[in-house]
């Protein structure tokens, strides 16, 4: 039972309490991004996240960890492109506990000039870590050549630059113009009542919070594509990204989207793990991927291998997409990738945290919930006709763009177009 409602202020609640567990998991959404950063404001959806634990007029950052801590408990956050999460895992005992510190740090947090200045410190050294990690970093390349120029197409992090740059009353500003009543939502997921949750969400959640209206969101800038990129730089590998055009969030398209990227390369029995990993022997680290926005979305596939097996490995995965295209699938492979699918979100569905986080995202996003049964029976109609139309949409007649990092010769980096050829 999915219990949904707005308390006078605008918050909207999303409630699921499950009897089988003993644990909740709380989370606060803000329906805020990367996307929603001018060019001077890069990062501040995320530095935001990092200042809500930093100390607020009741607790400070100590208090905050030491209180979840003591209980057993887990908390955290996290900044997408779209939308920035606040969570708090804990037994059940302690549901009020986690509403008012979730509160707190919304309705309170101070935003210290001190606390600012060593978190600048904190994140330039997460994004050098993150610049560090090439099989990570390789995603934001792929991301930002995608879509270049478009509001998507920055780092969620921010530049160190940008970081370095930030004032507290710009962040303040940013912080004003999203972290609105109207723009949030409170999730709640396990083992609770919801007379006494909505006694507690009432208690803690009924002020008011920020009332500018100046949101800056524009969903009508173009992404000016770049087709070929290459970072230079001293690794034992080349870590590369190719793909193209996906789907937006909501595309009906999107449940055969999920079993071609399945079939393709979302599984340990993948045509691409397969066949270039386990036949082959050119990887350890091969698959296929999508993101989705509001308004556009990217397909991709990633495989990190030797400068030696990069041509090679580039050219096996264009004909796996050639010959998906061209010959499709079975009626065998799809009810295979049904059934993988299914498992896979019934597996998962066994977490508060993630039933927690579904709550919200699909009210963000469809503005209804989708339940188990739901996109089981989406699943189940889903037919070769389906899957053939969708891998026209994706691979046929495209260019592919083509990101990568490592060390590679001239001659490799002359005449890389990557066209599918069918």
């Amino acid at each position: 039972m999915i219990v949904k409602y707005k308390l006078d202020n605008g918050l909207t609640i999303l409630l699921e309490p499950i009897e089988s567990v003993v644990s909740i998991s709380i989370g606060l959404w803000i329906k805020t991004g990367s996307r929603n950063e001018k060019k001077d404001e890069y990062g501040f959806a995320h530095f935001i996240e990092h200042m809500l634990f930093k100390g607020t007029k009741n607790y400070s950052s100590k208090d905050i960890a030491s209180m979840i801590d003591r209980v057993g408990g887990q908390h955290n956050a996290a900044t997408n492109r779209e939308y920035t999460c606040y969570f708090i895992n804990v037994i059940s005992d302690f549901l009020p506990l986690s509403i008012n510190i979730l509160s707190d740090m919304y309705y309170h947090s101070l935003f210290d000039t001190s606390e600012i200045k060593k978190e600048q410190n904190v994140i330039v050294e997460e994004i050098s870590m993150y610049e560090d990690t090439p099989d990570e970093i390789i995603h934001d390349i792929f991301i930002a050549s995608m879509l270049s120029s478009h509001p998507l197409g920055h780092s969620i992090l921010g530049t160190i630059d940008s970081i370095n740059k930030i004032k507290r009353k710009n962040l303040i500003n940013f912080f004003h113009n999203f972290y609105q009543n109207n723009n949030c939502y409170l999730a709640i997921a396990g083992n609770f009542k919801v007379d006494q949750a909505k006694y507690q969400i009432e208690k803690y959640f009924s002020d008011s919070l920020n009332k500018n209206t100046n949101s800056y969101v524009n969903l009508d800038i173009a992404p000016n594509r770049i087709y070929r990129k290459h970072i230079e730089k001293d690794l034992e590998q080349i870590h590369f990204c190719i793909g193209t055009e996906g789907l937006p969030k909501g595309e009906d398209d999107r449940w055969a989207l999920y079993a071609l990227s399945t079939i393709l390369g979302g599984s340990m029995s993948s045509r691409l793990f397969q066949n270039i990993r386990e036949q082959e022997g050119l990887c350890y680290s091969i698959y296929s991927f999508h993101s989705s926005y509001s308004d556009t979305g990217i397909f991709g596939i990633y495989c990190g291998t030797s400068p030696e097996n990069y041509i090679k490995v580039k050219t096996l995965i264009l004909k796996e997409c050639e010959l998906l295209l061209k010959n499709g699938i079975t009626e065998q492979e799809l009810s295979d990738t049904k059934a993988f699918i299914k498992g896979n979100l019934a597996l998962s569905l066994e977490s508060t945290e993630v039933r927690m986080g579904r709550l919200a995202r699909s009210e963000m996003i469809y503005n209804r919930y989708y339940s188990f049964n739901d996109i089981a029976d989406q699943i189940d109609n889903l037919n070769l006709n389906d899957f053939n139309r969708v891998c026209n949409r994706l691979f046929r007649d495209k260019r592919l763009t083509n990101v990568s990092i490592g060390r590679l010769k001239e001659s490799v980096l002359e005449n890389e177009s990557l066209y599918l050829q069918v």
